[in-house]
């Protein structure tokens, strides 16, 4: 046996007592486009201003499932992403997820960090319209390679359909996965981490016409940075979020009498100082809690908002709260800082529970039958969208 052989073997061999710190100073080290540093639990870019946080998330000697957060000053959003690797070893199985992370998510914010040949892009989120600059990764494969040029599949199959889903972001980014094994086709598309089934089928059907015997799969991420000419700043971090939704619980909660309920809105945004905002959580706050509780039914990613008398067709990812508020009224049972009384007198008045029981009386069980909903909101006409 030779020496480099024998020298790989005990490489591969030699037992990881600490596969965080592993990661963190071996197998992430001089991988990326620009100079990085480790600073205690993170590596940092500062060329990019950008810190990566590895964690591990599950471990034995041969599979591995690694979770990296990434955040920037420059971004209004972190960006969370896994990668899982399976190998010989330990250590192939780290080199394997490490890998797949850095030759995906980080050689596109490499392009995006480089500005290397973005590609322009202009999108309308209610009455205002946004400038982009598009950066792609590479496609990373798994299993049988895939002879299309998939990777111009992807963006020109599902660009106009991503158009209108992004709102006023600074950052957005897309990540996008297909696979296909046999007959079993998994297509997948999250922007900024929320699920897009509708976007998901797209996927699916560019991967149902690979001609593949075995398993194959492609991940991709796209990245869409908003000029600063028509990006306005979100005023609220999730936290302020947070505390305005357990307002605006507490104030429903105390509307014992019709009268009370009517003036609710504007008592909340007293509260809030911010109309806007308190339309929002009055609006959405009933029927999150009426999804949830109806999964009978499918609900379209696609929203109706009237403002005044114009409507806008409007997408959920777009609005800057709407995910915010979900993530916070979810919490907040969790921790049970909210009861079941208030999710049920939440349902009670939303009108997904009022398009179900008029549907009843009208012969049609939509629970028993399924059907699908397109959710409508009234605003004032000083409604803003952000």
């Amino acid at each position: 046996m030779s020496k480099e052989r024998e020298e790989r073997m005990d490489w591969e061999e030699e037992t990881i007592e600490d596969p965080a710190h592993y990661v963190l100073h071996h197998a992430m080290r001089g991988l990326f486009e620009a100079e990085e540093i480790v600073r205690e639990d993170h590596i940092y870019i500062p060329e990019w201003q950008l810190a990566i946080r590895p964690y591990v998330a599950r471990w034995s000697e041969q599979s591995v499932l690694l979770k990296f957060h990434l955040s920037s000053p420059k971004w209004d959003r972190a960006i969370v992403e896994t990668s899982a690797g399976i190998g010989s070893s330990a250590k192939n199985a780290l080199g394997m997820a490490v890998g797949g992370f850095t030759l995906s998510l980080m050689q596109g914010i490499a392009s995006m960090e480089n500005e290397r040949e973005p590609e322009l892009l202009e999108t309308k989120y209610g009455d205002t319209v946004h400038h982009w600059k598009v950066y792609r990764s590479n496609i990373v494969g798994l299993g049988e390679s895939i002879a299309e040029k998939s990777e111009i599949q992807f963006w020109e199959a599902l660009k106009d359909e991503i158009a209108k889903r992004v709102g006023n972001q600074k950052l957005c980014y897309i990540k996008i996965y297909a696979a296909k094994n046999g007959d079993d086709i998994t297509g997948e598309c999250r922007i900024n981490d929320i699920p897009s089934p509708e976007l998901g089928s797209i996927v699916a059907e560019l991967a149902s016409s690979w001609q593949v015997d075995g398993f194959a799969s492609q991940k991709q991420f796209i990245f869409l940075q908003q000029s600063e000419g028509t990006y306005t700043p979100y005023p609220y971090q999730p936290e302020q979020i947070a505390a305005a939704t357990r307002t605006a619980v507490e104030l429903f909660k105390a509307c014992e009498t019709q009268e009370l309920y009517d003036d609710f809105p504007v008592r909340l945004a007293e509260r809030l100082q911010d109309n806007s905002l308190a339309q929002e959580l009055y609006s959405f706050l009933p029927e999150i809690c009426a999804e949830n509780a109806f999964e009978e039914l499918t609900y379209t990613e696609e929203m109706s908002i009237y403002k005044g008398e114009e409507s806008f067709s409007i997408y959920r990812t777009q609005l800057a709260s709407y995910y915010l508020i979900y993530d916070a009224l979810f919490a907040g049972f969790r921790e049970e800082q909210f009861d079941n009384e208030v999710y049920n007198q939440y349902i009670g008045v939303s009108s997904i529970y009022n398009v179900i029981c008029n549907a009843k009386e009208q012969g049609a069980d939509l629970l028993e039958n399924g059907g699908v909903l397109t959710l409508s909101f009234a605003m004032s006409g000083n409604y803003r969208f952000r």
